[in-house]
């Protein structure tokens, strides 16, 4: 599997609704009958949402096995536009990136981005909560044929996260149903490596 392809769905690329087999080969399969009714943040603002996050915690998916050091880098394009810099370390150490866009759909829909990768198909976003300073709760399914396909992400500002802030967020996935047992905790720290360097080094 190329890691651009991987890459195309981690974090703000989330999940890509392929039809039948080939969705349930590439994408986490829940056990649940249907999606769950979610609503995201109300008063969701993308613009302090912008910024450096690390991924925490996670559901486990074929796309992320065996990489770590997850980060996703946001910036305003233009308005009611991101620009999106996933980065990973792959399991033989390589690091690999993607970068795309997402794009908010309407005030009435706070927390709903749609993100845009070249060559792959778009997918969903939905911030269920974040305060912007320690947490984003992240969530995205659909449904392909039979399958349910089920994605979340707990990202955080820091490399590491303290249980109380942990607690707040996970709480964010479980008013919903989301089940957080099976969440797979994500390396972050000392045995990264992080490029490219942020905030961006000024350039010439």
């Amino acid at each position: 599997m190329s890691s651009s392809r991987f890459l195309a769905t981690f974090l703000f690329a989330l999940v890509v609704f392929a039809a039948g087999t080939q969705a349930a080969v590439f994408s986490r399969i829940s056990q649940r009958a249907a999606c769950p009714v979610v609503t995201t943040k109300p008063d969701f603002n993308y613009i302090p949402y912008a910024g450096l996050w690390y991924e925490i915690e996670r559901f486990e998916n074929v796309f992320q096995q065996g990489t770590s050091c997850e980060r996703a880098i946001y910036e305003e394009l233009s308005p009611g536009v991101v620009s999106v810099l996933n980065t990973a370390v792959l399991a033989d150490g390589t690091l690999t990136n993607i970068t795309g866009s997402a794009t908010a759909i309407s005030p009435e829909e706070p927390g709903h981005l749609i993100v845009s990768f070249p060559g792959r198909p778009d997918g969903t976003y939905l911030v269920l909560d974040t305060d912007y300073t320690n947490y984003a709760s992240v969530y995205s399914c659909g449904v392909a044929g039979a399958f349910v396909l089920e994605y979340a992400w707990l990202l955080g500002r820091e490399q590491t996260m303290t249980q109380e802030v942990m607690d707040v967020a996970l709480s964010k996935f479980t008013q919903f149903g989301v089940d957080v047992s099976t969440f797979q905790m994500t390396t972050q720290g000392a045995s990264c490596v992080y490029f490219p360097e942020y905030p961006f080094p000024p350039t010439n």
